[in-house]
């Protein structure tokens, strides 16, 4: 019976590294392709297992045995094709789950700090001379000049000018704060940070997508939890 080959792909980005809103979202349909070429194979490798018990009980039938006899030699035939194939296929189908879960790796970082829009906002510019000259300049502001400045950031769309207001509001006392921050950092970056959010799921959801196959595969059998545990999972992201 033919075993799968390990394809060719592109390196993923190591563990650790902040990845660009763009390549997550790439990084995540990436992940979802190997996880359902993982099950393409996983199915083309029942489907081998399932003719070698066919062609077990066709042999008995032929010898004249038994409707129970023919069921026999197709289980045993079965489960050693089964057992031959789960060994020669490992590396390949491991091949698969390591480039998803090594996806789920590489986006552990950013995950953190695409924790929530305001997690976002606060990264824009910082430690450059334009959002720390604009921090010293809204330093002391009235209520109607922070939210003013706010509308502006806003409306042109000024990450930077966001962050600057967002630092110097959140150190105001709670009670003298003249806007949301969460609010602001939502209108410039919400869209952003929940893009990059259900792409990090995707990627985790791809992950245990493969493992769950696997596991199903090696066992010979369903493994009804696990459906359920993933399908609770999906339907949470959406």
């Amino acid at each position: 019976m033919n075993q799968p080959a390990p394809d060719n792909h592109d390196p993923l980005p190591p563990p650790g590294k902040l990845i660009a809103t763009a390549e997550v979202i790439s990084l995540a349909e990436h992940a979802a392709k190997r996880a359902e070429k993982l099950g393409t194979v996983i199915a083309g490798l029942e489907a081998g297992i399932a003719r070698r018990g066919e062609e077990a009980a066709a042999s008995a039938a032929a010898a004249g045995f038994s409707p129970e006899d023919q069921r026999s030699a197709a289980a045993k035939l079965a489960a050693k094709a089964r057992a031959d194939v789960v060994n020669n296929s490992e590396d390949a189908r491991w091949g698969y789950i390591r480039e998803v879960n090594a996806a789920s790796e590489a986006v552990a970082l950013t995950a953190t700090l695409y924790a929530s829009p305001q997690a976002v906002l606060a990264r824009a510019g910082l430690g450059t001379p334009e959002r720390s000259h604009l921090q010293q300049q809204l330093e002391g502001s009235g209520t109607v000049e922070l939210k003013n400045m706010a509308a502006l950031a806003v409306a042109t769309n000024n990450k930077v000018l966001g962050a600057a207001i967002m630092s110097v509001v959140d150190r105001m006392p709670r009670r003298d704060r003249p806007l949301s921050t969460a609010e602001l950092a939502d209108r410039l970056v919400g869209e952003e940070t929940r893009a990059v959010q259900a792409a990090i799921t995707n990627i985790k959801l791809a992950a245990q997508a493969a493992i769950n196959l696997n596991r199903e595969f090696t066992a010979g059998k369903v493994r009804p939890l696990d459906r359920v545990k993933l399908a609770l999972n999906k339907k949470d992201a959406n």
